[in-house]
């Protein structure tokens, strides 16, 4: 009879696990930061950014309703998507041209490759995505750069996209991602307000080394299974317990936000909810403080 019992109690706990698991996998949660700088021009005071990544050709119902309806709630003034928008392997590339049409609408979208966008394109030896969501209403910067201007003033937004194959060493990955960002910097003044596209959040070292006030990224998935307490258990490119999964990270006068990314079952998150990451940008002499 006790063993029944254990036995019952068992499947009941493992039936709740599950369900939890599941809700917190389909879910989307909105997270918000505030980041303050100097360099911000006072037009950009309140600025309203949302950041997504890692959607890994999601779909999020009829409408793309359980996402939009998320992102139309933050009222934002510019919409950010870090790479891995595209799955190379699974799901439908016409869930991410619905959500930019969709997208599109709310504010303007700017985007980069992460590295299964660039793992199709070296699969496939052609590039299908770049037109068909510019046709949707989104903007790429492909290691590139622009302003974004706002009542006769601008910040600059720049992307950097790694292309180097996985397996490549470390020293000639860092040495790639150093020259890309020393070329699509080239010409930015130390006191403009500077906004960097970087799909892998593990190089802030080299990041930081640029006058760069704001780095968005994405790619760690939150490390996949979230320890309480501990953060995340695992990541590409930083094995198990990586630093840089989620939330606010800062270095020398570089402030760093991650997005935990909104793809979902592949692999299953565990207390790790999708999030929608809204950013709100103040003119402030606060001091940055090293994390």
């Amino acid at each position: 009879m006790k063993k029944n019992k254990l036995l019952q109690g068992g499947a009941i706990a493992a039936g709740i696990f599950t369900a939890v698991t599941v809700w917190q996998n389909v879910n989307v949660k909105i997270t918000r930061y505030h980041i303050y700088s100097q360099n911000l021009p006072t037009n950009f005071n309140d600025y309203r950014i949302v950041l997504l990544s890692d959607i890994h050709s999601k779909n999020f119902g009829i409408g793309q309703k359980a996402l939009l309806s998320r992102v139309k709630k933050t009222h934002p003034n510019l919409i950010l998507i870090a790479g891995d928008w595209v799955d190379a392997k699974h799901g439908q590339f016409s869930n991410c041209t619905e959500q930019a049409k969709l997208l599109s609408k709310i504010a303007p979208v700017w985007a980069i490759y992460g590295n299964h966008e660039l793992r199709k394109i070296r699969k496939t030896g052609q590039d299908n995505m770049h037109r068909a969501l510019c046709d949707a209403g989104v903007h790429f910067l492909h290691t590139s750069g622009t302003r974004i201007e706002r009542e006769n003033s601008y910040i600059n937004l720049i992307g950097i996209e790694d292309d180097t194959k996985p397996h490549t060493k470390k020293k000639k990955r860092t040495q790639n991602i150093t020259n890309m960002l020393s070329r699509v910097m080239h010409g930015t003044l130390p006191d403009e307000f500077t906004i960097l596209m970087a799909h892998h959040p593990e190089f802030i070292d080299i990041y930081s080394n640029e006058p760069i006030d704001l780095v968005v990224s994405g790619h760690a998935h939150g490390g996949q299974v979230r320890i309480p307490f501990v953060g995340g258990l695992i990541a590409p490119n930083q094995g198990l317990f990586p630093r840089y999964t989620s939330g606010k990270h800062i270095k020398n006068n570089t402030q760093m936000i991650i997005s935990r990314g909104l793809g979902g079952f592949k692999p299953i998150r565990i207390f790790n909810q999708p999030e929608v990451v809204v950013i709100s940008l103040h003119k402030d002499k606060k001091k940055l403080v090293k994390k």
